[in-house]
């Protein structure tokens, strides 16, 4: 529990019961018994003894649909040594994007069992939305073993525990070994700089998933994905505001897809990384043009980096989209399409096995931790020149609509004489295509005219699809090439139907891009 929790008295029926409310703050971090003893033995808890094991048991509680877990709530009883049992709720915080910080309402209970309707009111208010006062029973579990070391980093105080012990749902029982940083007191970035010290010396990998998301994976139920929101800007944002939100936000839309990629190796996923890091280097740019701040940079540069580490397997999902469920789909396909089909297969699991090693790497991870602790610390403030203070306290919508009317100049640069344009043009006009697109989600919420908006994002989306059915053709012609050192026989017939199969697409598409671009032209920017 962070600095601003509270502790207050409520009335529920049958009594008293003091609980505590606040915002918790804290990263989790996933290793096995040795990665346990490293931790330990660092130099960095020297003189900082760990406490004696205590074990503790913990039920979570849901209706028998699910419908805390679809909602990203957790609702459990953890029992402790001498009857120090507690009920705790955690949801998602309403105003704040990170998947570290969440709301917390704990309410000590003695001796009693779980009995939500008897125990506390709150909590009730909390969960009826949600289940509709549909009966509560007990899912699954974990029981651990938890050392505690108490540290003082600089002004802040933080526990870190030590778990050892089991994830158990029904009979079965899974290995559970995670370490844990909770803020008590003091700056979330202070945790975080001394959590990726501790991760880095200790080989540690980052959890983005909480324990009873795990369990609920772990008994074969969906664990949702936190919904995009694009920003939530209001249109009384001040730009200073404004950069906070839209970087949170853009950061963590990487973050939800790790364990999904994690979980599934799904196409999806690892799409939808590249998709948040895009939208961050996009955020990142036009901000950087603004302001002479080097982290702005910095940040994009270490972004594009993963993205282009991940495009490997993503161009392989794509590739294998295009060619078995679209032009090799029908029964009259070649024989040899199994030689494609081996061949790509082999390529994308070398691929999918890259972008694993990538996401679990110490540079995915620093790259995570020292943009959030940017985030909370606000670094741009701290680099700005004072010359710019008035900029950042001014209201974001100006910022916007100068950054957008440049964006929307320099696409329709690259897109003067479009049809007669090459395909590498092409390629740049969609890029400035897609950084004028996400720019233009991130602050579309500060301007009224949800018809106009609608109307511009939708002939924007036509356009940007055209596009990309032209740039499939280039990647497909790149990517048989690449799959002939895999294959095991010979696929030309089958590559022929694939490129003639995505020329015919193309060639559709380039009669109608032309009409498509001046259409978006004629439209007046929802900003304006």
């Amino acid at each position: 529990m962070s600095d601003d929790a509270n502790i207050s008295l409520k009335t529920e029926q049958g009594g008293m019961s003091a609980h505590r409310t606040g915002r918790e703050f804290e990263l989790k971090f996933s290793t096995d018994s040795a990665g346990l003893r490293r931790v330990l033995a660092l130099e960095l808890f020297a003189g900082m003894p760990a406490s004696r094991a205590q074990r503790q048991k913990t039920t979570y509680f849901d209706t028998e649909t699910g419908r805390l877990l679809q909602n990203s709530i957790s609702l459990r009883l953890r029992q402790m040594p001498r009857n120090r049992n507690v009920i705790t709720l955690k949801a998602p915080h309403p105003d704040r994007p990170s998947g570290f910080e969440r709301l917390e309402l704990e309410i000590p209970i003695g001796d009693a069992g779980f009995n939500v309707s008897m125990s506390d009111a709150a909590i009730q208010d909390q969960i009826r939305p949600y289940t509709q006062d549909a009966p509560l029973v007990a899912r699954y579990g974990t029981d651990v073993r938890r050392r505690i070391i108490n540290i003082q980093h600089g002004r802040s105080q933080f526990e870190v525990a030590l778990d050892s012990g089991s994830f158990i749902v029904g009979d079965q029982a899974y290995p559970l070994h995670e370490v844990e940083i909770e803020l008590r007191s003091g700056d979330r970035a202070d945790a975080i700089e001394f959590s990726k010290s501790l991760a880095l010396q200790a080989n540690l990998t980052l959890e983005t998933i909480s324990k009873s998301q795990r369990c609920a994976l772990f008994a074969g139920l969906s664990v949702p994905v936190r919904r995009q929101t694009g920003g939530e800007l209001q249109p009384d944002h001040l730009l200073d505001s404004a950069i906070g939100i839209i970087l949170s936000e853009c950061l963590q839309h990487f973050i939800d897809h790790i364990h999904p990629f994690r979980n599934e190796r799904s196409p999806a996923s690892i799409h939808q990384m590249r998709v948040g890091l895009r939208r961050l280097r996009a955020a990142l740019k036009i901000f950087a043009k603004s302001f002479p701040e080097s982290s702005f940079r910095d940040f994009a540069g270490r972004a594009r980096i993963l993205a282009s580490g991940l495009g490997d397997a993503r161009e392989c999902d794509v590739f294998y989209h295009l060619a078995f469920d679209e032009a090799l789909s029908h029964s009259s396909r070649p024989d040899d399409f199994i030689h494609l089909k081996e061949g790509l297969l082999v390529l994308r699991d070398d691929a999918r096995q890259r972008a694993a090693a990538l996401i679990e790497s110490p540079e995915t991870l620093t790259f995570i931790l020292d943009m959030q602790a940017y985030l909370f610390r606000h670094g741009w403030r701290s680099e700005v020149p004072d010359a710019h203070f008035l900029m950042m306290a001014a209201p974001a919508a100006k910022f916007a609509r100068n950054s957008l009317d440049n964006l929307l100049r320099q696409a329709q640069k690259r897109g003067k004489n479009l049809t007669k344009r090459s395909d590498e043009e092409r390629h740049e006009f969609r890029i400035a295509l897609k950084n004028l697109r996400y720019n233009a989600d991130f602050f579309s919420t500060l301007f009224s005219g949800t018809k106009v908006t609608k109307a511009w994002f939708a002939d924007l989306r036509q356009l940007q699809d055209l596009l990309g059915l032209q740039n499939d053709l280039a990647n497909a012609q790149i990517m048989i090439e690449r799959i002939k050192a895999f294959a095991p026989g010979d696929f030309s017939t089958s590559a022929g139907f694939v490129i003639g199969w995505q020329a015919c697409n193309s060639q559709a598409a380039d009669r109608r891009i032309g009409k498509s671009w001046r259409r978006l032209k004629r439209q007046t920017p929802f900003w304006h």
